[in-house]
Parts: structure tokens; sequence; C-alpha cells
């Protein structure tokens, strides 16, 4: 059992594109779960889930089990925990009880990742309560940027708020959640500047972090319209779905 929490306090750089993509590679491997974890529910809608009877915050909230609140795909050896975009009650418990309930977010997380090989959980861009409850069942953190003039920072803001929530919060043998993979999406080799941002990031490399870069491909926006992964997409360039292949591997 593998908690992977895909994670960044930005929105827009394609955290949601890189844990549903991550999930089915991952699904390829061995049983996979995935948990939209993010209030906008955006997974949901991409993954063609148009109806549900629960959703995550219920079983957060205690109202259902997690075998009302589980869907098949229509991947092999994936399931879904959705997330209501409009009228769900993720974002309400997220602002007003996770704070108080860390240790039961994390006992319903790893209750739900004990029977499935990998658990992909996909986050809001933000970093409160509900993201760091999170964060305490996770065993890795992938961080997904976009290379512009802003993503040195975002990342610094992210590793400098993550170092905190362990030294704050975690006793010395707790367990700590891996953090040394990260994903460049959409990465446009016809703007040369994003190239010299991604040089700026090759020294993390010599401090045992691994860069993972994703094309900038259309494939994304046209899975999501037809509600298809980039898997089931006959147009997706080949280094994306190299790209993610390798991550899977390497998170095995």
């Amino acid at each position: 059992m593998k908690i992977i929490t895909v994670a960044l306090q930005k929105g827009g750089v394609g955290k949601t594109s890189t844990a549903v993509s991550l999930a089915v590679e991952l699904s390829k491997i061995g049983k996979t779960i995935f948990i939209d974890a993010d209030p906008q529910g955006n997974a949901t809608t991409w993954l063609g889930i148009q109806t549900m009877t629960y959703e995550f915050a219920d079983l957060l909230n205690g109202r259902c089990t997690l075998e009302n609140c589980l869907i098949d795909s229509s991947i092999k050896n994936l399931s879904i925990i959705p997330t209501a975009g409009l009228g769900g009650d993720l974002k309400e418990y997220s602002e007003n009880k996770a704070g108080g309930n860390q240790g039961k977010i994390k006992k319903t997380l790893k209750e739900v990742a004990k029977n499935y090989d990998y658990c992909v959980i996909d986050t809001s861009p933000s970093f409160g309560n509900f993201e760091r409850s999170i964060f305490y069942a996770t065993n890795e953190i992938i961080a997904v940027l976009q290379l512009d003039e802003f993503s040195k920072d975002g990342l610094q803001i992210f590793n400098d708020r993550l170092k905190t929530f362990i030294n704050d919060n975690l006793d010395e043998d707790d367990p700590r959640p891996l953090f040394n993979k990260i994903v460049f999406n959409a990465k446009d080799d016809r703007i040369a500047q994003q190239s010299i941002i991604l040089q700026q990031f090759k020294p993390l490399e010599d401090h045992g972090y691994k860069l993972y870069v994703i094309p900038v491909d259309q494939a994304y926006r046209k899975a999501q319209s037809a509600h298809i992964t980039i898997q089931e997409f006959s147009g997706t360039k080949k280094e994306t779905l190299e790209t993610l292949a390798e991550l899977a591997k390497d998170l095995k």
C-alpha cells in the first residue's frame, strides 16, 4: 500500500491532469484507488462521473461506508472516491472541520488505501488544515509546476511549508512523507525562457530530486472534454505517455 498525494498551493499548474493520468498508469501495475480531494471536483467531472449517491465528504463525515462511495471506473484496476464540485460538501468540511480531525482523516485514508496497491490523491491549490491532514497519511508527495517566472518561488514556498508541517506536527519516530519528485507540466519547446528556467532547477538533481517534464499537449484538453483519459485518447504525445510511465515506474 502506497499513498501518493499530488499537491501545490498554486492553481492552474496541472495537478489534476497529472494525478488522474498517474493513477491510470499505476493501475497498469497494481490495484489503484483515486481520491478526488479537491472541492472543485474537476477530476470527478473529467472521469465522466455525473451522478453519485455519496462523495468523499460523506465518508469523512461518517454518513456512508467506504463501499457506499466507491465507484469503479472504466479503467481496469482503477476505482474512484468522487467529489461533487457543485453542491458538494467537501469545501465546507475542509474549511470548518479538518483542523480538529487530522487523526480521523489519516485513519480514513489508511482504511481506504489498505486494500489497494496504490492510492492517488488530488488536492486543492491550498496548504490549509485539510491538505496538511492528508499529508499525515501520505507516503509520497509529488509537486506539479509550470515553467514560468514564479515557479521557483512557488516550489520554495511549498517546500518551506512542508518542512514546517513536518517539524511542528510529526514526532521523531513518525514516518515522514517523501518529497523528491517534481513534475514540470506543459513545457513548450518554442519558448526559450522555459528551457532556461528548467536548467535553473537542474541542481536539485544533485540533492536527490528527480525531475519529470511533460510537454505542452492538447490531448489533455481534448481528453477532458471527451471525459476520457489521455491514455485512451489517440492523439496524446509519445513524450507525455513516456514521462507518466516513468513516474509510475519510479513509484513502485
